[in-house]
């Protein structure tokens, strides 16, 4: 029996509009072996490094959204085969909930099989009983019409079960790129002046955990001056808001890089022993993954997906966060300075988590491991095996 092509039409973020959307698909996109294409969409930011999407990113929105919903029609009449689509449910991103909804019905229009990836969750979502517009609601509707869903957490697919989707849904992460894995540096190889240094590195803004993170690294000054050093790695719309708190703080030893990438970044993680990530809200950060295979302990939330890798005491520690108290306060900042004086007061105990985090990571997270799987999932919901042939024909004993 032949082989039957697999094409795979990947609606994503644009460079300028998103980091984490972007760069994963950047990563997986060379060890992919299905025939694929991308269409990119979103508004852009400026803290996404220099690559600002075009002209058609600096045209109004209305105008942009128009542009990629033709540029999808005009694809799918060229390009037969499943479409991706990237949605993110999350209070803040609404529009892009919406443009995607929009997506989804033109591929059905088109009769092409869909697969939608949750990246970003509403997490104040989670356990409840309907999805966030309703489950009447017309985009519940939408979504509903995919023929599979991808998540980034045990939780989210509990949610979607929850709210009546029927479509199968399958538990993913998220990837460490090759300029990782093959950065050719580990932490313990660099060498450090006696402070014991921290690192945070992702967009920069209050949900991430930020402000919590400063207000404990005032904690430990006061406990050891000069002993520890912070690198706040990343740019984003709350950076000005972050230095004026260090600046009120009265903070020395810390280090605001911007934005980087590249070997900037992997030197970052280098120079670090330990990683910091208070977010609020998370599908499952690539940073996070990224340190743990460059050798770093955590100490960090277990928000979205972190929650089914993670495990206090052997990523690092997870500090808990109280979603009573407002925005900026999430985290008691007294036991954000706990967790990392014990990972400080044992070289050994940073060390032998710092081992796990990179055989762990490396062994699950790495990109080809990444898109061999979702290749699979692809070859699923089209009903086929991995080499092309038909689910059906294999089952009634056909040979491919």
């Amino acid at each position: 029996m032949s082989r039957t092509p697999i094409h795979i039409l990947i609606v994503r973020d644009r460079a300028s509009a998103g980091g984490g959307i972007y760069n994963y698909y950047q990563a997986v996109r060379r060890h992919l072996g299905v025939s694929h294409r991308f269409i990119d969409v979103g508004r852009p930011h400026s803290y996404y490094g220099t690559e600002k999407g075009g002209w058609l990113a600096r045209m109004p929105a209305p105008v942009r959204l128009v542009f990629d919903w033709l540029n999808l029609v005009l694809m799918m009449t060229r390009w037969r085969g499943l479409v991706l689509l990237n949605a993110c449910l999350d209070p803040v991103e609404l529009r892009s909930l919406r443009r995607d909804a929009v997506n989804l019905c033109l591929a059905k229009l088109f009769r092409r099989p869909v697969i939608v990836f949750w990246r970003g969750w509403d997490n104040g979502a989670c356990g409840t009983a309907e999805f966030p517009s309703g489950n009447c609601g017309w985009m519940s509707r939408v979504y509903r019409l995919a023929d599979a869903h991808i998540v980034l957490a045990g939780n989210f697919r509990d949610d979607l079960l929850r709210w009546g989707f029927q479509s199968p849904v399958y538990l993913e992460t998220t990837v460490v790129a090759d300029s990782i894995l093959d950065g050719g540096v580990v932490s313990n190889a660099v060498v450090h002046t006696g402070m014991f240094r921290l690192l945070f590195l992702s967009r920069i803004e209050v949900a991430k955990g930020v402000l919590e993170l400063l207000d404990a690294f005032a904690l430990l000054n006061e406990c050891q001056p000069g002993h520890y050093h912070l690198t706040i790695a990343g740019d984003g719309p709350d950076l000005g808001l972050m230095k004026l708190r260090a600046s009120e703080l009265e903070l020395s030893n810390i280090d605001f890089t911007g934005y980087v990438e590249g070997k900037d970044r992997t030197s970052c993680y280098a120079a670090a022993d330990a990683f910091c990530f208070l977010s609020y809200n998370e599908g499952m950060p690539n940073a996070v993954l990224e340190a743990m295979a460059m050798g770093l302990a955590l100490v960090s939330s277990d928000a979205g997906g972190l929650k089914d890798i993670l495990e206090d005491g052997l990523n690092g520690f997870i500090v808990t966060q109280d979603r009573s108290r407002k925005v900026g306060q999430r985290f008691a900042p007294a036991d954000v300075a706990d967790r990392i004086k014990r990972l400080d007061a044992s070289g050994e105990l940073c060390r032998r988590i710092g081992r796990y985090n990179r055989q762990f990571a490396r062994e699950r997270f790495a990109a080809p491991k990444v898109a061999s799987r979702l290749e699979a999932i692809y070859c699923d919901v089209l009903g086929l095996d991995v080499t092309g042939s038909p689910l059906l024909a294999r089952r009634q004993g056909d040979k491919p």
